[in-house]
Order: C-alpha cells, then sequence, then structure tokens
C-alpha cells in the first residue's frame, strides 16, 4: 500500500509511464529524470519510482546511502516521518516495501510537484531473484494493486527499471499504462528492442486495460554512419511505424553531468535557452505530452 504525504490537489486520473529496456547503458535513468523534473515543472504532480536496484534515479533526488562496496548496496535516508513511529523497526521506506508486504511513504525532492518512491538495492535483488511461480504471481500484480491509491492524487507516475525480463520488469510493466522504449542506434540494443516489444505485446494478456507503446527514444545518437543506418532501417520497418520518435537525443556530455546529485545547475532545464541538451530534452518531452494527449 502507498502511504502518500498530503498534497494541495488531487488528479482526475494518473499516467503511469515505465522506461524499460532489456539492454544497458541506453540512457532509461536519464529519460526518466527528464520527464520527472518536466512534468514536476510543468505543475503535474507526479510521482518517480526507481525499480532498479543500482537506484540511479533515486541518488539524483536524494541523499542515498551506501551500506556495501556491491553495487546494490544503496539504501533511501532515514523518512523524516518514520523516525518517531512506535513499532516501526526499519525507519527507510522505498517501493521495495510493496514487495514484502509493507506500507511505502514517498519522499519529497527539491521538486514541490515532485516526490519519489526511492529503490533499496538489496531488497530489490532478493525480489529480482525470486523463481518460485506461485511467488513470481504475487511480484508481477503487487506494484499495479500498491498504486491503485494513488491515482487520484499523482497526475503521472514515471517508473525506471533495470535491464531484465526478470519479475521487477514484469510488475512495472503490468502497473503502467505507457511504457517508453530508450534505444542506442546500434545492432545489439535494437535486437533487445524487438525482444523488448515482444515482452510489452505479451504482457497485454495479464491485463484489464492494454498497455501502451508510447514510442521508441533514439537516444545517446552520434552522427556517425552505424547510428544513421540503423535509425533508418527502424523508421523502414512496417511494424514500427510511428513508434519512433522524431528527433534524436545526442551522445552530449551535459545529460552525464547533469546525473550528479551535486550538480549546478541542479537540473537540464536551468541551462541557457538555446543550449542543445537543453533543447533536445525539451522536444523529447514536448513530444511524450503529444503522445500522452496532456
Amino acid at each position: 500500500m502507498l502511504v502518500r504525504r498530503e498534497r494541495h490537489r488531487k488528479a482526475l486520473s494518473m499516467h503511469i509511464i515505465c522506461v524499460a529496456q532489456q539492454k544497458g547503458g541506453v540512457g532509461k535513468t536519464t529519460l526518466a529524470r527528464l520527464l520527472c523534473e518536466h512534468f514536476a515543472r510543468s505543475g503535474r504532480s507526479t510521482l518517480a519510482i526507481d525499480l532498479d536496484q543500482q537506484c540511479n534515479l533515486s541518488s539524483r533526488f536524494l541523499p542515498m546511502e551506501q551500506l556495501s562496496e556491491l553495487g546494490d548496496g544503496f539504501v533511501p535516508p532515514v523518512h523524516p516521518q518514520l523516525v518517531d513511529q512506535p513499532g516501526r523497526d526499519d525507519v527507510r521506506s522505498s517501493v521495495a516495501d510493496f514487495y514484502f508486504g509493507r506500507e511505502a511513504l514517498p519522499y519529497a525532492t527539491y521538486l514541490p510537484e515532485l516526490d519519489i518512491l526511492p529503490g533499496y538495492g538489496e531488497k530489490l535483488r532478493r525480489v529480482e531473484l525470486v523463481d518460485d511461480s506461485r511467488v513470481k504471481e504475487r511480484v508481477h500484480d503487487q506494484l499495479a494493486l500498491a498504486l491503485e491509491p494513488a491515482a487520484d492524487q499523482y497526475d503521472v507516475c514515471v517508473i525506471d527499471t533495470s535491464p531484465s525480463k526478470g519479475p521487477l520488469a514484469v510488475s512495472a510493466l503490468r502497473a503502467a499504462t505507457h511504457v517508453l522504449l530508450p534505444a542506442v542506434m546500434e545492432p545489439q540494443v535494437v535486437e533487445g528492442l524487438l525482444s523488448m516489444l515482444y515482452m510489452c505485446r505479451r504482457q497485454n494478456r495479464a491485463r484489464r486495460e492494454p498497455l501502451q507503446i508510447l514510442g521508441i527514444v533514439p537516444n545517446m545518437f552520434r552522427s556517425v554512419q552505424l547510428h544513421k543506418g540503423v535509425l533508418e532501417s527502424l523508421k523502414a520497418e512496417k511494424s514500427l511505424e510511428g513508434l519512433i520518435f522524431p528527433k534524436t537525443i545526442g551522445a552530449r556530455i551535459a545529460f552525464a553531468e547533469s546525473d550528479h546529485h551535486e550538480a549546478e545547475p541542479k537540473s537540464i532545464f536551468e541551462l541557457d535557452v538555446g543550449d542543445k541538451a537543453r533543447s533536445e530534452a525539451e522536444a523529447f518531452c514536448a513530444e511524450v505530452e503529444r503522445r500522452l494527449a496532456l
């Protein structure tokens, strides 16, 4: 169950966007962050969810703590509303709580309209490694059930995922209303993209409402023959007609720099007007809004 902090208004419905790909290194977290920041800065009540064990999206908005040298050793900070709660043996809240039958309390961020349910590396890893079929089914549907109470509280929810086809990826797709697919224009990534599209369509068999494929985003694009050729091949594929975003997002150092939690300015959207990274980010977010009919 999601325990929501008090907000000033209620939304009529909530768009849930899952940013997913089976291949790593395609910029999922960067796109999820851009969407979270854009929606919040536009005045839309936004919930970010981090299902990646590395907790990179969480680290962008919260001072995450690392309890071990392992890649999944990140944990959320102590939640200010849980410190004095009697009988509570864990004063950290995370999206992983949903999968262990616990309540989860979002954290506020530096943006007034943006809350986040952070990851908890070790707990998410335990969920991802579940192999019992009965428990898998409980994992698959748990996020969707937990988010139902938030439908009247947030306008948009953005879910960042790990590069896998495991139970957490399935859980995210079953909870989402829309899926966004970032892709680097390289052959191996495109193979993973096609597999991801098949996975999305297969999940519709277990859904009451069909999962909408928001589109494929050519990300980390470089003006080289390989990237140009792969992009043209995708555009020529009839089964992908209308799915390819019309503008690419370049492999720019500004995107990597802004991912650091101590970055100044804090956001791509605070760069100078006309900056190429900011212009590409704004064009990407505008296209997402257009496809969502916001």
